[in-house]
C-alpha cells in the first residue's frame, strides 16, 4: 500500500486553518470527491510519531479484521500483515517467523487473561 505525503506550498493552508501553526489533515478521496476526515491544529498530535498513529487516524485504518471497512476492501488478521524491516518485498506474504512470534504472543496474552478471570 502507499501512504502519500504532501507539503502545503500555497494558500491551501490558510483555507484549512493551519497558516500560522502546524496542522495535521487527513483526506479521503472517493472518485472525484474528496473528504476531510481528520484535522488537528493544536495540542493533541504529540503522539503522532509512528506509522501506526497515522494509520489509526485514516478513514480505513490499518484494514485489520476488527475494524469496520466498506465492503470489498481488503482486511487482514491483526498483526499478521507486518514484515520485519529487512524482510520486506512488496506484495510478499507475511514472514512466517513473524507470524509464529505474533501467534505465540497472542496465545500468551489470552492464557494470562483466562487465568486471571474469577
Amino acid at each position: 500500500w502507499e501512504m502519500p505525503w504532501f507539503t502545503i506550498t500555497d494558500g491551501f493552508d490558510a483555507d484549512f486553518g493551519v497558516d500560522e501553526w502546524h496542522g495535521t489533515n487527513v483526506f479521503y478521496r472517493d472518485g472525484d470527491r474528496v473528504f476531510r476526515t481528520y484535522f488537528i491544529n493544536n495540542r493533541g498530535d504529540e503522539q503522532m510519531g509512528s506509522t501506526w498513529n497515522y494509520l489509526d487516524i485514516t478513514p480505513l485504518g490499518r484494514q485489520e479484521v476488527w475494524e469496520d471497512s466498506p465492503e470489498g476492501y481488503p482486511q487482514t488478521p491483526t498483526y499478521k500483515w507486518w514484515n520485519w524491516h529487512d524482510c520486506y518485498v512488496a506484495g510478499a506474504a507475511p514472514d512466517k517467523k513473524w507470524v509464529e512470534v505474533s501467534d505465540a504472543g497472542e496465545a500468551t496474552l489470552r492464557n494470562q487473561r483466562a487465568s486471571t478471570k474469577p
